[in-house]
C-alpha cells in the first residue's frame, strides 16, 4: 500500500484529503453566520438574565419602527398611505399586530392629543409619524425580507419610509457578515495564492500551500462544527485567520528550503526534511504562542471573545499539524527556483547596520501612541456599524431623530414597596416619566402613566380608580395592555425608552447609571434594567476588559515563553518590549484618530501580536542557528536577521495582500479590522528587524568589525 502511494504521488493524496475535508464541510457543516439580538451573551450573564426576567414578567413582542417623513402628516393622501402600509404589514405571516395613525387613535388630532399615541406614533417634530410593526420570533430573516419588499414597492419621493428596531438591524450586521464571509474571505484567499505565486515562481510549491492552508481552514471548521460552535460574529473571520496562521508556517519553511537549497544543492533528496527539521522548533513555539494568545479569550466574559478564542486555539493546532503533515510532498515534488522577488536582496552591509536612530524613533512613537489608549472609543454608537450616507444608516438616523432608535426597559418600584394604583403614585410616576424624557440621551418615553393617561381620556372614567382601569386593561377585550407595563401585583412597572444613538458622548452604562439615579431622586427604586441598548453598553465593557485581561495575560506567558526561546535575559527582554510596541502602536493610534473599537475589529489586535511573535521566534532562532556555528553577539544577530529577513517581509507582505481587500468591505467594522492588521504589519516588521536585534544583541561601544 505504501509503495503504490509512493508511486502515485503522496501529493496527490494530499489533493484528495482536501477534497474529502471540502465535501464534508460542504455537506455537514452550516456556514450561515449566526447572529441575533443576544447573541452577544450566554444564557449564564447577569445581564442577559436580567433582559429575560423582564421580557418575561412583562410579556411584549418585538417591534419595527417604518418612520414615514412628510411636510403634513395630517393629509388625506398622507393618510391613505399610511393605511396602504398598515393592510401590507398586517399581512405578513409573522405580523400579530399593526398601530399607526390609521389603526389605533380615531385620527391624527386625537394621536396629538393623546399621551400614549403621540408617543408612540408621532416623531418629536411631527414631521414624520410612525407604522409600528409588532412580530412573533420566528424566521425573522423572511420577515424582514417582506418587510423591505413592503417597503420597495410603496417608497416613493414625497413618501420616504425608514426602517429602525433591534431585528432589522440585527438582520442588516448578519448580511453583512454573510456577504464578507462569501466574497472577501474568498478573494482574500484568492489574493493570498497570486502573492505566493509570484513571490515563489512554482506551481507545485502554490498547489501545496493552497491546498494545506484550505485543508487548516475546512478541517477547523468540520471540528469546530462537531463541538457545537457556529458561525457567529468574530468566528465569521476565523477561517481566514486559520488560512493565515498556516500560511505563516509554509512561507519560512519555504524560505528555508530555498535557503537551503544553495548549501545542499536543488536535486538533494534531503532536502524538503532539512527545511522542515529547521523550520520545526520555531513553528512550534509559535503555535503554542498563537493558542495561548487565543487561549487567553477563553478566559474573558465577553461570549464572542470566548467563541473566537476557542475557535483560535483549535485552529492554531489544526494549521500546524496541516503544515508539517501535508506539506512536505510538495516541497518534495517541487524544486526551488529563483525569483525577483524572492531573491531581492538590500544594499552590501544593509543588515549589519544597527539603525540605532531607527529603532528609537520606533520606540518613541509608540511611546507616544501609547498615550492615545486613553482615548479609545470603547462603546461605538449603533451608526458606527453602517456606513454614511447609505440608506440603512439614514434610515437608522432618521428615526433616531424622531425619538430613539435604541430601546431600553427600566423596571422599577416604589420606594417604600407601595402599589402603583394610587393617586399620589401616579402623579409621582408622571414626574419621573417627564424627568426620564427631559435626559438628553432619551428621545421617547412609553410607559404605565401614558397608558393610564390615555384611559383616562375614555369618557366616564372618573367613576373609575387607576386600580379599575389596570384590571380592566388586562382583560382580553382591551389585548392585555396592562400586563406589558404592570406586574399583576401592580407593585412594579415598566418604562420602555428609546434611547438617542444621534451625539452620544456618554457609554451607555455610564448613561443607564444616570436614569437609575434620576428615579432614585423621584422616590422610586430600580428593580431590573434589560433591552438592547443596555446589552451593548454591557458587551462593549466586556470587550474592553477582555482586550486588557487577554493582552496581559498573553504577554505573562510570553514573558516565560521568551526565555526559553531565547535563552538569555537580555534576548527575552528585548523580545517583550518588541512585542510591546504593536499593541501599544495598534491600540494607541486607534484612540488618537477617533477609530471606534467596536466588537468585530477589536481582535485585529491579538491577530498582529499572533503574527509578530511567529516572526519574531523565526528570528531569535535564526541567531541561536548562528550561536551554534560559531557567530557571537551582534555577529548572531546580524547573520539570523539576513537568513529570516525575507520570511518576515515577504510573510508580512502577503498578509498584508489578504487583509486588504477587507478595505473593500461595505460593513464598517470588517474594513476596520481590516486597517488596524494592516498598520500592525507595519509596526511588526519594523519591530523585528530593527528594534528587536539592536535591543537584542547590539554593544554600547561599536568596533571595528561592525563598521
Amino acid at each position: 500500500m505504501v509503495k503504490k502511494m509512493t508511486s502515485l504521488g503522496i501529493h496527490w493524496w494530499m489533493l484528495a484529503v482536501t477534497a474529502v475535508l471540502f465535501g464534508l464541510v460542504a455537506a455537514f457543516v452550516d456556514l450561515k453566520p449566526v447572529v441575533d439580538e443576544n447573541f452577544f451573551f450566554s444564557t449564564r450573564d447577569p445581564q442577559l438574565r436580567e433582559t429575560k426576567k423582564i421580557e418575561k414578567q412583562f410579556p411584549s413582542q418585538t417591534e419595527v419602527i417604518f418612520a414615514v417623513g412628510s411636510h403634513d402628516i395630517s393629509s388625506p393622501r398622507y393618510l391613505s398611505r399610511i393605511q396602504r402600509l398598515t393592510q401590507q404589514l398586517k399581512k405578513i405571516d409573522a405580523v400579530s399586530t399593526v398601530k399607526s395613525l390609521t389603526d389605533g387613535p380615531k385620527n391624527v388630532e386625537d394621536a396629538l392629543a393623546s399621551p400614549f399615541w403621540h408617543r408612540l406614533l408621532i416623531s418629536l417634530d411631527r414631521k414624520s409619524s410612525n407604522v409600528v410593526a409588532f412580530m412573533e420570533n420566528k424566521d425573522p430573516e423572511k420577515t424582514i425580507r417582506a418587510f423591505e419588499q413592503v417597503v420597495h414597492e410603496l417608497d416613493e419621493k414625497d413618501f420616504r419610509i425608514h426602517i429602525a428596531g433591534p431585528p432589522y438591524v440585527v438582520e442588516m450586521i448578519r448580511r453583512s457578515l454573510a456577504h464578507d464571509f462569501r466574497y472577501f474571505s474568498l478573494t482574500a484567499v484568492v489574493l493570498f495564492g497570486l502573492t505566493m505565486a509570484v513571490m515563489f515562481r512554482s506551481l507545485r510549491v502554490f498547489i501545496g500551500m493552497l491546498a494545506t492552508c484550505t485543508s487548516a481552514v475546512l478541517l477547523t471548521l468540520l471540528l469546530q462544527s462537531i463541538f457545537g460552535g457556529r458561525i457567529g460574529i468574530l468566528t465569521v473571520n476565523l477561517g481566514t485567520i486559520v488560512f493565515i496562521v498556516a500560511l505563516s508556517h509554509l512561507v519560512y519553511m519555504t524560505f528555508n528550503w530555498q535557503t537551503l537549497a544553495g548549501r545542499l544543492g536543488k536535486k538533494s533528496a534531503d532536502l524538503a526534511f532539512a527545511a522542515l527539521r529547521m523550520t520545526f522548533p520555531a513553528s512550534f513555539w509559535s503555535m503554542i504562542c498563537a493558542s495561548l494568545g487565543f487561549g487567553s479569550l477563553l478566559f474573558v466574559e465577553a461570549k464572542p471573545l470566548r467563541e473566537l478564542g476557542f475557535g483560535g486555539v483549535l485552529g492554531s493546532i489544526v494549521a500546524f499539524v496541516c503544515a508539517y503533515l501535508m506539506y512536505l510532498p510538495f516541497l518534495r515534488w517541487a524544486e526551488p527556483h529563483k525569483t525577483k522577488v524572492a531573491e531581492m536582496k538590500p544594499p552590501r552591509k544593509f543588515w549589519s547596520r544597527r539603525y540605532a536612530l531607527l529603532s528609537f524613533g520606533v520606540i518613541a512613537v509608540s511611546a507616544g501612541l501609547g498615550f492615545g489608549l486613553t482615548k479609545i472609543n470603547i462603546d461605538p454608537s449603533l451608526l458606527d456599524y453602517f456606513k454614511p450616507n447609505q440608506e440603512l444608516r439614514d434610515g437608522i438616523e432618521y428615526v433616531d431623530r424622531g425619538g430613539g432608535s435604541n430601546p431600553l426597559k427600566l423596571v422599577v418600584a416604589s420606594a417604600d414597596g407601595g402599589p402603583l394604583n394610587t393617586d399620589a403614585a401616579y402623579s409621582r410616576m408622571w414626574e419621573l416619566q417627564k424627568a426620564l424624557e427631559a435626559y438628553k440621551d432619551v428621545g421617547v418615553a412609553i410607559s404605565l402613566p401614558t397608558l393610564l393617561a390615555e384611559a383616562d381620556r375614555a369618557p366616564f372614567s372618573f367613576f373609575f380608580s387607576y386600580e379599575t382601569l389596570m384590571r380592566k386593561m388586562e382583560e382580553p377585550q382591551h389585548a392585555r395592555v396592562a400586563k406589558s407595563f404592570v406586574n399583576p401585583e401592580h407593585t412594579e412597572a415598566v418604562f420602555l425608552l428609546r434611547m438617542n444613538e444621534t451625539g452620544r458622548d456618554k457609554y451607555r452604562l455610564d448613561v443607564v447609571n444616570d436614569l437609575r439615579a434620576i428615579v432614585h431622586k423621584h422616590g422610586f427604586k430600580t428593580k431590573l434594567v434589560g433591552g438592547i441598548y443596555y446589552l451593548e453598553g454591557r458587551l462593549a465593557q466586556l470587550v474592553s476588559s477582555s482586550l486588557v485581561t487577554g493582552l496581559f495575560w498573553l504577554n505573562a506567558l510570553f514573558i516565560l515563553i521568551a526565555w526559553v526561546v531565547a535563552r538569555s535575559v537580555r534576548g527575552a527582554v528585548a523580545m517583550i518590549v518588541s512585542l510591546t510596541l504593536v499593541p501599544l502602536c495598534m491600540l494607541g493610534g486607534i484612540g488618537w484618530l477617533h477609530v471606534p473599537m467596536d466588537v468585530i475589529s477589536a481582535p485585529a489586535t491579538n491577530v498582529c501580536i499572533g503574527i509578530a511573535i511567529d516572526s519574531m521566534i523565526h528570528l531569535v532562532f535564526g541567531v541561536r542557528r548562528a550561536q551554534r556555528d560559531g557567530a557571537k553577539g551582534w555577529e548572531a544577530w546580524v547573520a539570523g536577521r539576513r537568513e529570516q529577513w525575507r520570511g518576515i517581509v515577504y510573510s508580512d507582505v502577503i498578509f498584508a495582500a489578504g487583509f486588504a481587500i477587507f478595505v473593500l468591505s461595505d460593513f464598517p467594522p470588517t474594513q476596520r479590522f481590516g486597517l488596524v492588521v494592516l498598520g500592525g504589519l507595519i509596526i511588526d516588521i519594523l519591530g523585528n528587524l530593527f528594534v528587536l536585534p539592536l535591543l537584542g544583541g547590539a554593544q554600547l561601544k561599536k568596533v571595528k568589525s561592525d563598521a
